[in-house]
């Protein structure tokens, strides 16, 4: 549980080459409505968290490489193996110099398929930095773009929850329809959700989500408004995660 903690804190350096986000599917503005473009078309495959840490302070070796790495990540995007994609150009931790830090999803069937994939990357081959992957579940909730648009959020915040406690079914019934309020809302985004980890202890974070608000402390309440927060269900860990730049490819 402690390593997923630190996603959205360590960092892969690429300098974003212009990308609009893009959509995977039109917002959906009807309330307690999931999209069913959030169930992976892929049977088998499962969500991994990728963690980087820099493993050079060469800014040359990174500036050089850049473009071939950005290019590489962009083409796992568009074959639908990396998602949700962010990018934190005022990180102050594992920060180099004035790269931004990016965090993503990877899909794959296994963690040794994820492992495998990544190993190819330009990034690892030539020591620019390493990686570690930890299972996050299923994405359950992706982006309502326009609502998000309309609201003006401008930053975003992952938060990383681990339950304590069984919850009964009134408040896993309260927590469902608060959650999907919130995604109707533009508030929540882009959750991922363990259901084994409610169940037996393992490395995977019970859920994941990320807040959409316009400073830690907005987040912080959007958080503790949630009924497994409220009843002490589950605890949280809060990290900015930057702006959102890539969700799932589409043609």
């Amino acid at each position: 549980m402690k390593s997923i903690i630190t996603l959205f804190v360590l960092s892969l350096a690429i300098i974003s080459c212009g990308n609009e986000p893009n959509k995977a599917s039109t917002d959906n503005k009807s309330v307690d409505k999931v999209s069913t473009s959030t169930i992976d078309e892929k049977v088998g495959w499962h969500s991994y968290a990728v963690i980087w840490k820099w493993t050079t302070n060469d800014e040359k070796l990174v500036s050089d490489n850049t473009v071939k790495v950005s290019e590489e990540l962009t083409s796992l995007w568009e074959k639908g193996i990396v998602e949700n994609v962010y990018f934190d150009g005022d990180a102050k931790n594992d920060k180099l110099s004035n790269f931004p830090n990016i965090s993503f999803f990877i899909k794959a069937n296994s963690k040794q398929e994820a492992e495998k994939a990544l190993d190819k990357l330009t990034i690892v081959t030539k020591g620019i930095a390493s990686y570690s992957v930890h299972p996050v579940g299923t994405l359950w909730l992706d982006r309502k773009y326009e609502t998000i648009k309309e609201r003006g959020f401008t930053k975003s915040f992952v938060a990383v929850w681990e339950t304590k406690s069984k919850p009964s079914d009134e408040i896993t019934t309260n927590q469902h329809d608060t959650v999907l309020a919130l995604w109707n809302e533009g508030k929540i985004e882009n959750a991922y959700f363990d259901i084994e980890g409610t169940q037996v202890s393992n490395e995977n974070a019970d859920f994941v989500f990320f807040a959409n608000a316009n400073s830690e402390e907005e987040a912080k309440k959007l958080c503790e408004s949630l009924p497994f927060y409220t009843e002490g269900i589950a605890t949280y860990e809060l990290f900015p995660a930057g702006s959102f730049w890539l969700g799932q490819y589409s043609k």
